[in-house]
């Protein structure tokens, strides 16, 4: 009887080993699983993007953004005045935000939220605005356009400041506002000719004078 009991214990004793191991087992098939979903998901198309607009009324400029596309203004005086913040999850108030909502931020290549996504805010990518990583409210400014008295304005995704500093693409496109688009196009060439792999899209807005702020 002392050895039946002995060895019922030791079945036991393996069957909780087993048991815990088979739990293992199915946590990192489940976490395996949730990722290739995610990753199945964007690949579908259930991405998403970024989103930057500008509002010229009367003297004011209101700018709008999420993700990291970015504006910048020439002023009177040649400065690069930033026009929006891009939304980057090594940031520290958006890196506490995402850890808040559970989420994790890794570097592949740059920093990700969950190891995907390059930026922390953006319309779409919804497997990850599900998990409240990744969300899609905008930073609005708003700027008087009598006080900057503005020259033109760049307004340009992220493959472009990828390869151009803010006072790069001003002295650059200050250059070349004769030419068609107002430099637009060369400047997109020279991020590409750089190197830039990344989507590369510019938009410059020239006004007529610093006192109108009117759109040419």
């Amino acid at each position: 009887r002392c050895t039946l009991e002995v060895r019922v214990a030791e079945l036991n004793e393996g069957l909780n080993v087993r048991n815990e191991e088979k739990e293992r087992n199915e946590k990192n098939r489940l976490h395996l699983s949730a990722t290739a979903d995610l990753l199945q998901c964007f690949s579908l198309g259930l991405s998403g993007t970024t989103c930057l607009i500008a509002l010229l009324s009367d003297k004011d400029l209101t700018v709008a953004n999420v993700g990291d596309s970015r504006g910048v203004l020439c002023d009177k005086d040649g400065n690069a005045i930033p026009l929006s913040h891009d939304h980057k999850p090594y940031q520290l108030k958006e890196r506490k935000r995402i850890k808040r909502a559970g989420g994790f931020i890794s570097f592949n290549g740059s920093w990700r939220v969950q190891g995907i996504l390059a930026m922390s805010r953006s319309l779409g990518d919804y497997p990850l605005k599900n998990l409240n990583v990744v969300i899609p409210d905008p930073d609005i400014l708003t700027f008087d356009l009598d006080k900057l008295q503005p020259e033109f304005m760049i307004l340009a995704s992220d493959g472009l400041w990828d390869a151009f500093s803010n006072e790069e693409a001003v002295r650059f496109i200050k250059e070349r506002l004769d030419e068609p688009h107002f430099g637009a196009k060369s400047i997109v060439l020279q991020s590409f000719y750089r190197g830039c792999p990344d989507n590369i899209t510019v938009m410059v807005v020239k006004f007529r004078n610093s006192s109108k702020t009117e759109e040419q």
